[in-house]
Formats: C-alpha cells, structure tokens, sequence
C-alpha cells in the first residue's frame, strides 16, 4: 500500500467497527472516590451539566443514570442492580472542592501553573502504523507525530517565558507504553472469534492475519499508549491544565488521484457527550461522572473559547462543524466543541484538545514542506510564519488571555 494512502486512517465510521476504542481489561471503577462529593453539586448544576456538556440525551442515561429529588443514583455495574447515590447540595448552593484554576492570583505571570503538553500520537517509525503519515510524489512525508512534537516543543519554550511549569507527556517520536503490538496477540485473536461470531462467518486467512496484525497495533498505540500517557499525568506530572496538541486531515477527493483539498479548518474539543453505548461501560461512566463532579468542565470551557477565538484572528482558519451524534457544541463561541475520546476523559484535570489546520489542504501541506523556519515567507501573496510558530502562538495567546488576571 503507498505511504500516502494511509491518510484513510481518519476514516472514522469504518475504524470504529473493526479497530474501536475498546478498552483493555481494567480494573473496575473505585465508586469510593465520589464521597469527597456528597452535597457539593445542586441538583440543578449537576442536570445542567449533564445535558449541556456531558450527555444531551436522556435516552443515553436513562438506564445508568436516576435523577431523584436529594439525589443522583449511577448504576455501578452493568447488568447488576447496585447503584451509588451522590447527595446533592441545598438548590441555591454549590460547593467547590477544588482550587479553580482561572481565579487563582497569578500576578500577570503564570508562575506556580502546570502545563502539560500532550503531543498527539507517536510519529516516527510509529507514524505509519498509526494512518498518521501520507507523502505526494516522492517528496517527504507528513507525520502528524513529528508535527505535534514540534508545536509541543516551541509552545514550552513560549509558556516557561511566562513562568508556567511545562511537562511534555513525551519529548520524542518515541510511545510512552512499555508495550508493544506483539504483547497483545492474544486479545486480539480472541477480539477476532468475537467478529467471527457476531458477523457468523469465518474470515479467510488473509483478512484473518490482517484483522489480527490491525488489532494487535491498534490495542498498542491507541489504547495502551493512552493509558501509560494517562498514568504519567494522573501519578507523576499532575497537572493544572493539559493541552493535546494534534492536526486535522480531510478524506481525499479521489482516493485513486491524492489531489490536496482546498478545505482547511480548526476546532476546539473538551470533553463530554458521551453517547449510550459509551455509558454502558463502567469505567466510562465512572469518568463522565468524575469529570462532572469535579467541574473541570468549566475551566475546559473558558480555555477553549480563548483558544478558539486566538486560532481564529491569527490563523484565519475556517471553522469546522459537527454534523453527527458524536459531538456536542459546546457555548456560543465558534468551534468549541464536547466530545468523549479516550485521552480527554482520562486525564484527571480539565484538558483541551486541539484540531487546527487540515494537513492535506493546499495550504497546510505548502507550509508544512518548508518546515519552521524563523520570521515570516511569502506564500500566495501572502507573508506567513511557519505552521508550527504560528501553531504554538494561537495556544500561547489562548492561555495568556484565559489564565493572567488582565485577560479582561
């Protein structure tokens, strides 16, 4: 298969049959650690938040979450009648049981902030197995993991000058898990059976060592290296803030041709809507609960908004919009947007996570060719910094104007 073809990888719908984010055997959810919760949240606050950022429908919570007057019951195992209730607060009060991270004193300088910066995918000789690399013409290719490590390296530099804590969650095209696909031979032979029964049919053993090989990498590189990435920031950089740096790419026209497509867009994800089939899981549920009774989600807002509006006076990217079940919008501000993805529900601090620029539009792919260079080059008339300069300015911008107490 050409390099290049493997840009099929943002095909969504059709990975998400055969190579979804299906989790690895974890431990089961320690409902315990809600108690610190009871009667910090209203009930009004909690159903707001619940339908406006974490679950829109009540059909998708119906059967795991019960909203009674004094409290909240969530089923603690599927298929089991055990539920934890969460008491609520008095209507007229919610108690917050965490330092809020946008009213802190920080003097016009971000010091005492910890930032964590979280490079989207491995890059590398990883770039291929992950569908996040294509090339044109013999000419170098793109690897979104290299891409994301530079902004991620730039960008510290930046916010370290105003005095934030930076951690990179990795500082080379290198995984974070120990693991590697070989380790998962066995799950995925038996994630094989399980398609085999479910379609009732037997593969041949062409698709069979295909489907096994795919899902050996996929439980490598996007499950377990979000796991061991959600380690290191849950028990060892503990931060603030998380930012995930990534890049957007656009199906190609003609999958026979590879002509660079004129669209090229951003957009600014926090976590929430989580769907039915999401909540069926424990541990999903565990963390969409979590999540909310830690208002993080109120932090991730302010953040993306500023975010979003720095990408769109210095970028002058066009927005994208959802048009599926899988997204939420989030606010009034353009481009923000809730959706559940493994890294942002996993990290245990608000987290945003960033979609800017298409990378196989005419103008992406241009700037990404000439690399990061200093200073500005003109391009289509137009004089322009590098992607990765202006890429780590827009997050730089986003932050200063969110976090500093002179945002205003």
């Amino acid at each position: 298969m050409p390099i290049r073809s493997l840009l099929c990888m943002f095909f969504w719908g059709a990975f998400c049959f055969l190579y979804g984010e299906t989790s690895l055997q974890l431990q089961p959810p320690d409902w315990a650690r809600l108690d610190a919760f009871q009667g910090t949240l209203s009930k009004g606050k909690f159903k707001q938040t619940l339908h406006q950022v974490y679950c829109p429908r009540v059909s998708w919570y119906q059967d795991w979450i019960k909203l009674n007057e004094k409290e909240v019951l969530i089923r603690k195992k599927r298929g089991q009648d055990s539920w934890y209730a969460l008491s609520f607060s008095d209507e007229n009060q919610t108690i917050s049981k965490n330092s809020d991270l946008l009213s802190a004193d920080k003097k016009n300088t971000l010091n005492g902030v910890r930032i964590a910066l979280d490079p989207g995918h491995i890059g590398g000789q990883y770039s291929e197995m992950e569908g996040r690399h294509f090339a044109l013409n013999g000419s170098f290719p793109v690897k979104e993991g290299d891409l994301a490590l530079s902004v991620a390296v730039r960008l510290k530099e930046k916010l370290s000058d105003l005095g934030a804590t930076v951690k990179l969650i990795r500082e080379k095209n290198e995984p974070v898990t120990v693991l590697r696909p070989n380790d998962f031979a066995d799950e995925a032979e038996i994630w094989v059976r399980q398609r085999e029964l479910l379609l009732k049919k037997m593969f041949n053993a062409e698709e069979r060592a295909k489907l096994v090989r795919k899902r050996r990498e996929v439980l490598f590189y996007r499950i377990s290296e979000i796991h061991a990435r959600a380690k290191l920031v849950n028990e060892v950089i503990r931060p603030d803030l998380v930012i995930c740096l990534h890049l957007n790419a656009a199906p190609w026209p003609d999958p026979e041709q590879f002509e660079l497509v004129k669209r090229n867009d951003f957009h600014v994800l926090v976590n929430g809507c989580f769907m039915g089939g999401e909540l069926s899981d424990d541990n999903q549920r565990f963390e969409m609960v979590f999540r909310l009774v830690n208002r993080w989600n109120e932090a991730e807002k302010e953040i993306a908004e500023h975010l979003s509006h720095a990408f769109i006076h210095k970028t002058n990217l066009s927005i994208f919009n959802y048009k599926g079940p899988n997204a939420l919008k989030v606010g009034d501000v353009p481009g923000v947007w809730a959706r559940n993805l493994l890294a942002n529900r996993s990290y245990h601090c608000p987290v945003v996570f960033l979609e800017p620029y298409v990378a196989n539009s005419s103008d992406a792919y241009e700037r990404i060719m000439l690399g990061n260079y200093k200073g500005k080059k003109k391009m289509n008339g137009e004089w322009k910094e590098s992607l990765v300069e202006e890429y780590a300015d827009s997050v730089l911008v986003g932050i200063k104007n969110s976090l500093l107490p002179d945002r205003k």
